[in-house]
C-alpha cells in the first residue's frame, strides 16, 4: 500500500501536466478520493464521537488488506513480458486471472472477468466478457479469498497452474526476486515434464 502512494502520485501528476493543469486542482483523482475520505472520517468522528475512530481504522485496515489480496489473487504468477527494445508487450487476457461463476459475477459486479476489465479498461462492467483462452482459477474469487491469505494452500492450489498455464517455461513467469533460484529448482522437474506433454499435445495436433 505504501508503495503505490509514490507512483500514483506521479501518475496523476503526468495527466494533469498533459492538460497543462497543476497538481494542486480540482481534477485531480487523487486530491479528490483524500478528500472523500477525510471527509468521511471527520463526519463520522462528528457525529459518532472519539468512540468511532477504532472502527474506522479497522475497517480502513480491512478494506487496504481485501483490496490487496484481490489484486494478488487476479495476477498472481503472470507477467507481461519485455521486448528487444525493452518495452512492456501490450496488456492482454492473458495477464489476469479469472473464473466464470453466476453467483460471484453478480456480487462482485463481474470482477472475475478481469482479463477483460484490463485489456478494454473503458467497458462498463455488465459488458465484460469471458475469455476461455485466459488463465482460469480453481474457484471464484469469493472462494479464493481464504487460500490468499494461506500461503501454503495457496501456493498447493496455484503454483502448477501457473506453471501450465506458461507450457513449462519458468523463465516467463512473475516470482519472488529473492527466492527466484529456489523455486527454479523446487519446480524444474514439474516444469520439464509439463513442457514435454506439451510439446507431445503440440505434435499431436499438427
Amino acid at each position: 500500500v505504501k508503495g503505490a502512494i509514490k507512483p500514483a502520485t506521479e501518475v496523476e501528476t503526468n495527466r494533469m501536466e498533459r492538460k497543462g493543469k497543476g497538481i494542486w486542482c480540482l481534477e485531480n483523482e487523487l486530491l479528490q478520493g483524500w478528500a472523500i475520505t477525510a471527509g468521511f472520517v471527520g463526519t463520522t468522528t462528528l457525529i459518532c464521537g472519539p468512540r468511532a475512530i477504532p472502527f474506522l481504522v479497522a475497517q480502513g485496515v480491512y478494506g487496504a488488506s481485501l483490496l490487496e489480496v484481490v489484486n494478488y489473487i487476479e495476477h498472481y504468477g503472470l507477467l507481461r513480458q519485455k521486448d528487444e527494445q525493452g518495452k512492456y508487450e501490450r496488456t492482454s487476457p492473458e495477464h489476469s486471472w479469472n473464473s466464470n461463476y453466476v453467483v460471484t459475477n453478480l456480487v462482485l459486479y463481474q470482477l472475475q472477468r478481469h482479463s477483460d476489465h484490463h485489456a478494454y479498461p473503458a467497458r462498463s462492467f455488465q459488458a465484460l466478457r469471458h475469455f476461455e483462452n485466459s488463465p482460469q482459477l480453481p474457484g471464484g474469487y469469493a472462494s479464493m479469498l481464504l487460500p490468499a491469505y494461506l500461503p501454503s494452500l495457496w501456493f498447493e492450489l496455484m503454483d502448477r497452474r501457473v506453471i501450465e498455464h506458461y507450457k513449462g517455461d519458468l523463465s516467463k513467469i512473475n516470482m519472488d526476486p529473492d527466492r527466484r533460484e529456489e523455486l527454479m529448482k523446487k519446480y524444474e522437474q514439474l516444469a520439464a515434464s509439463t513442457a514435454a506433454q506439451e510439446d507431445a499435445l503440440t505434435q499431436a495436433v499438427s
